[in-house]
């Protein structure tokens, strides 16, 4: 096939392409413009043009008429004007389709579309005012009636039950009253046709009268509250403060119960002054204050009450625990007496039994002055209570203080006991070591270790010279012996230190003995840590040389040894 004649079929299958897609692209565009001229269409039978001109006939005046006029323009110019610009915008949409400006039609669509849609909304809109607009004086009418029929119970009520609302009866009438000139208004602006208005004092009298059911609902129960509660407590309050003060009960300086008797009183006539003005808001806080007030009332009164008895068992036992205090201090100064004959204190107990009796005395001071104020009646029961607690707890101490100063005393008596044992123990334990070491038949024993035995015997004998005497002074007797028994572990040690040292020497050099045919100078060391055992009593050096020696040819060699005299000893 020559050249050309692909160029023309292709020619010819874009020419049918493009025929094709705008044939798709106008079909689309018309069928848009059918779809929102049908919406149109049901729109123009959905205005209220019927209702509206019910409305126009409708006589109607005030904001009545002010709202319908405004309606009616909004109907006229949809009529008039909205509707016809949407025709316009359709026709304009399928013009520019015609000629292949599918974008203007495009633009066109979408802004009839949207005109659309806000008729709708304009339309249902305006349909629900003017339906509320013709039915306005209807529903006025309705709610009046129940109104009425409302207000003419609550006359009947308010007559039959006047007694029980007290002296707010006259505010309570007087509001029934103002109603009367609202039902003439509303007769008035329903005949003129001025629904609107109407409906403002239909509404208004709704929440007047809801007002008046809650003030006829609560004054009672207010009034009842005041009258069989508050009153009856505050009668209750006064009676018991005047027995109270018949019985010379004094009451604490910062709290007046007169003031605020009164106080609770006046409060109670403020609260029936504001339920008689109707101010029913403020209850809450009128009650809150006068509960609140009363109950701390009865609590200042049932406090000494409570304390008067609590007041009399404390003195009771303050009375007893002074008795007992008493044969505490003179047991512990005949203790102190006799203890400080056998002991030089050391303690500062004597000024500690000083400061006790000092302070006993000073709370005994205390109690009887409370006491006193009590026979005089010049103190509330409530604040003799608290002090009478403190003196009580103040006397517990000092009978604890006591107490631990007695265990002081005693533990001087104990203390000499248990050193006259220990000591016993201690000089056992020299003449154990001695016999130990001389057992062990060494040649001798280092100066160092001689000096220390020395020193610990001479403490020894000094401890025994100081527990001898006569009065013992405990404070250089526990010196001493913690200065014995420190240097009793010295030697201790000191002393297990020199045997093992000695033994470990001698072990050690039978087994360096052994290898002297292949080591000669294995003889010349130990002959040189005999003399250092035997003539210098170096037993430390001596193990050391023999040690070193016998490492350098058999290493882990004195481990065994050491490990084997180590199990001979634990035997």
């Amino acid at each position: 096939m020559a050249p050309e004649l692909y160029i023309v079929l292709a020619i010819i299958l874009l020419v049918i392409s493009v025929y094709i897609g705008v044939y798709y692209i106008k079909k689309k565009h018309y069928n848009k413009i059918d779809e929102l001229d049908e919406r149109k269409t049901k729109l123009q039978s959905m205005v209220p043009v019927d209702k509206a001109n019910s409305l126009d006939r409708m006589m109607t005046t005030g904001q009545s008429k002010e709202q319908a006029d405004k309606v009616l323009k909004e109907i006229d110019d949809v009529e008039v004007k909205r509707l016809p610009s949407v025709e316009s915008l359709l026709f304009d949409a399928e013009q520019a389709t015609d000629r292949y400006r599918f974008k203007q039609a495009t633009a066109a669509q979408e802004q009839a579309d949207a005109e659309l849609s806000a008729l709708e909304e304009d339309s249902n809109r305006l349909g629900q005012t003017i339906d509320e607009l013709l039915q306005r004086e209807e529903a006025n009418l309705k709610k009046i009636d129940s109104i009425k029929k409302r207000y003419h119970k609550m006359r009947k009520e308010l007559l039959a039950k006047s007694f029980s609302f007290g002296e707010a009866i006259q505010a309570l009438e007087e509001k029934l009253g103002d109603m009367e000139h609202h039902f003439t208004s509303f007769s008035d602006l329903t005949a003129s046709g001025d629904h609107e208005e109407a409906k403002k004092i239909v509404n208004k009298l709704d929440a007047r009268l809801t007002e008046m059911e809650t003030h006829m609902e609560q004054i009672p129960e207010l009034l009842n509250t005041i009258d069989t509660v508050y009153s009856v407590e505050m009668e209750d309050v006064q009676e018991g403060y005047q027995t109270l003060l018949n019985q010379k009960y004094i009451f604490p300086e910062d709290v007046n119960m007169e003031e605020n008797i009164q106080e609770v009183n006046q409060e109670i006539e403020r609260m029936k002054q504001a339920i008689n003005q109707l101010h029913l808001k403020e209850m809450d806080s009128y009650k809150t204050n006068i509960e609140s007030t009363i109950d701390e009332l009865f609590d200042v009164m049932e406090v000494e009450i409570k304390a008067k008895t609590q007041v009399t068992t404390l003195m009771n036992k303050l009375t007893k625990i002074f008795y007992f205090l008493a044969n505490q201090d003179r047991e512990f100064s005949l203790e102190l007496d006799r203890i400080s004959q056998s002991y030089v204190l050391f303690k500062n107990e004597e000024d500690l039994h000083k400061e006790l009796f000092s302070h006993l005395k000073e709370q005994k001071v205390i109690v009887d002055r409370i006491d006193e104020q009590l026979e005089e009646q010049s103190i509330p029961y409530s604040e003799a209570h608290d002090l009478l607690e403190k003196a009580f707890d103040q006397l517990e101490e000092l009978s604890r203080s006591y107490e631990s100063l007695s265990d002081i005393l005693y533990s001087y008596r104990t203390k000499e006991l248990s050193i006259k044992n220990e000591l016993e123990e201690m000089e056992q334990d020299l003449r154990d070591m001695k016999r130990y070491v001389e057992a062990k038949h060494l040649p001798g024993l280092p100066e160092e270790y001689l000096q220390l035995f020395r020193y610990t015997t001479n403490h020894l004998q000094s401890l025994s010279s100081e527990m001898a005497r006569p009065r013992l002074n405990m404070e250089e007797v526990v010196k001493l012996y913690d200065m014995c028994e420190e240097d009793l572990n010295h030697l201790a040690e000191a002393t297990e230190e020199i045997v093992d040292q000695a033994l470990l020497t001698e072990l050690t050099s039978q087994r360096l003995y052994r290898h002297k045919e292949e080591h000669p100078a294995v003889m010349e060391t130990i002959k040189y840590s005999e003399n250092l055992f035997i003539d210098e009593y170096d037993y430390e050096t001596a193990l050391k040389m023999v040690k070193e020696k016998l490492e350098s040819i058999e290493p882990g060699a004195y481990s065994e040894v050491q490990e084997r005299y180590n199990k001979e000893k634990a035997v």
